[in-house]
């Protein structure tokens, strides 16, 4: 509950106070960080490979990024993940040995390393997004049309307000 709230129930005023421009932003972020983790664990978990090993987050976001994007530079890729160029060369190297994605140099600028999907990259991803919807699928069985309509229409929201974010 804000101050002024806070106050205007002490001094017995009862009509609603509207939330400040930074309260809401502090409201959001609240929402945000309390439900990105559980989004990561419940809806967005790699699946496992072949030898029963797991695809890190970063690895699969990469692998998302790469298919979207094509060949990228491993500094477009650490941008784009939100990652430093360090914490990026330990990503990819992930990816390579397990055969995921491949490394090349650019040709007009032959000091930039640039990386691909490689067939079974785009194989493993195609199998982590038919796995999430049937994990999705499951996790929102229990919601009525209505209530699936609902929740199209925000994350819609969501996501077209955070891409004007990006503008």
């Amino acid at each position: 509950m804000t101050i002024a709230a806070q106050l205007a129930i002490i001094k017995g005023v009862t009509r609603f106070i509207m939330p400040t421009r930074k309260e809401k932003i502090a409201q959001f972020a609240k929402m945000m960080f309390s439900t990105a983790p559980e989004f990561r664990k419940s809806y967005a978990r790699p699946p496992l490979l072949e030898k029963g090993c797991r695809i890190p987050h970063h690895g699969m976001f990469s692998l998302v990024i790469l298919k979207k994007e094509g060949k990228t530079s491993m500094t477009a890729l650490a941008e784009k993940l939100g990652v430093s160029s360090q914490q990026m060369t330990r990503i990819v190297s992930e990816l390579v040995d397990a055969g995921l994605a491949e490394r090349s140099q650019d040709e007009a600028n032959r000091r930039l390393i640039c990386i691909s999907l490689t067939p079974k990259g785009r194989a493993e991803l195609s199998r982590f997004f038919e796995i999430g919807l049937q994990h999705i699928e499951a996790h929102l069985s229990p919601l009525s049309d209505e209530e699936l309509d609902a929740l199209l229409y925000h994350m819609t929201e969501v996501v077209r307000l955070t891409q004007k974010l990006d503008e």
